[in-house]
């Protein structure tokens, strides 16, 4: 598409899971035009037409889920000049997405629409790597040794989705020009290979907080205390007499102590407290 994100909005528009029902996949998007393949972050989205040609395809490895539209502007672009500079209209706002949100949904164009299915697809297939952190697909590579033989595919730990060479054959033969690729690398993994991609999928435990159950008014009090006691520091420096000196002492070492009942202290503030103990 040109346009960057002002074609990409118009193309694509949205798809989401209903959130009373994360089973359905709701559709935000311009119509009457349903392009016959699209991506939405990691969903293939296929035509009603489309999907009727795939089914009587040979290839294998994926189940059709259907979509629901949610949000149907009536807007052909379709009819624009697509090589122009800009976009023969621009949205209110100037904001892409408001080719959408800022229109009213049109039941007269959902009647005009094909239905758009979703591609629910496996992630089985292992993706190997060279280093933990990689800097771009090159140090990544499909397992093939643990490839499900199925000709679309995702990948766990990845955010690519998968064609086999002849699932892209068919795509470039039946979907009008929609459907683009890139190669990926691929090899037979060494044991030692495969049980690193093992492990880097494997979730990882998350980070206690120890401090979760504090509330807003124990971090307020917990503060307050620190600076008094920091307060008092600073007055027994001034004081003129030993006696006076070792009250305040004494009232910075009682602020902390309190402190540290809320919450464990802070490295600086533990360490002050152990330097007024040996007053």
């Amino acid at each position: 598409m040109p346009w960057g994100d002002y074609g990409d909005a118009l193309l694509v528009g949205f798809a989401y899971p209903d959130q009373k029902d994360e089973s359905k996949i709701l559709i935000d998007r311009t119509g009457p035009f349903v392009p016959p393949i699209y991506t939405w972050a990691r969903m293939i989205l296929i035509s009603d037409t489309l999907k009727q040609k795939l089914e009587k395809s040979d290839l294998k490895g994926f189940e059709y889920q259907k979509t629901f539209f949610h949000k149907i502007v009536n807007l052909d672009w379709t009819k624009w000049d697509l090589n122009g500079d800009n976009p023969k209209v621009f949205p209110n706002g100037g904001d892409p997405e408001n080719y959408i949100f800022g229109q009213k949904h049109s039941p007269e164009t959902v009647e005009k629409m094909e239905k758009i299915w979703c591609l629910k697809l496996d992630n089985k297939t292992l993706t190997g790597r060279r280093e933990r952190n990689v800097s771009s697909n090159q140090d990544l590579f499909i397992i093939e040794n643990s490839w499900t033989e199925n000709d679309i595919f995702n990948s766990e730990g990845v955010g690519y989705t998968f064609f086999s060479e002849k699932a892209k054959l068919w795509f470039e033969n039946n979907a009008d020009n929609f459907a683009n690729f890139e190669a990926f690398n691929s090899k037979v993994a060494t044991q030692e290979e495969i049980d690193f991609a093992v492990d880097y999928i494997k979730p990882r435990p998350q980070k206690i907080d120890p401090f979760a159950h504090l509330t807003p008014k124990d971090w307020k009090t917990y503060q307050k205390l620190i600076d008094q006691a920091n307060k008092f520091i600073a007055k027994s420096n001034t004081d003129k007499t030993e006696k006076s000196k070792l009250i305040n002492i004494n009232r910075a070492i009682e602020s902390l102590k309190k402190a540290e009942q809320i919450r464990p202290l802070a490295k600086k503030d533990q360490q002050l407290l152990n330097k007024l103990r040996l007053f």
